[in-house]
């Protein structure tokens, strides 16, 4: 499926974004949250894929009746031709199953997309947490320049 695709480009970026952010995680406060945005998104997967294995029976025989309600309403298309029948047992039981896969595959990628959302909640955080803190630095390694005077650069104003 197309979805599977999805989901493997998902899960590479989610691991890349991982990979990203452990040498930027200094303080114990940034490894528990990443450690709690992880857990929390590999409960969730968990989650998912036993509710799907339970109520999978129950998710296909409702989507089967949804299809046979849409099949049978009244639409404003053309209508079929007299004494052709919408109702095709195989061809709804493989709709549903698609329409079944797709909407537990669609689960998936929102469970990765918040976790990698999360990953650059906390990479944003400690980027500015750590930018203020540069920022003191290199303001007092201007003013602490030992260079003679020809060599020193001339004072400026970027406050």
């Amino acid at each position: 499926m197309e979805n599977d695709l999805e989901l493997g480009v998902a899960t590479m970026f989610r691991d890349a974004m991982m990979q990203s952010i452990v040498p930027e995680l200094r303080t114990q406060a940034d490894w528990d949250r990443f450690n709690e945005i992880k857990d929390a998104a590999k409960q969730s997967e968990h989650d998912e894929v036993e509710s799907f294995k339970q109520d999978k029976t129950q998710r296909l025989t409702d989507a089967r009746k949804e299809l046979i309600d849409k099949a049978g309403s009244l639409t404003f298309e053309h209508p079929t031709p007299f004494g052709t029948d919408k109702f095709d047992k195989s061809a709804n039981d493989r709709a549903a199953h698609i329409m079944v896969e797709n909407d537990h595959q669609a689960r998936l990628l929102g469970i990765k997309a918040e976790e990698t959302d999360g990953f650059d909640g906390l990479k944003q955080d400690i980027h500015a947490r750590e930018g203020k803190r540069d920022h003191a630095r290199d303001a007092f390694a201007r003013t602490t320049d030992r260079r003679s005077s020809e060599d020193r650069p001339l004072p400026s104003r970027d406050r």
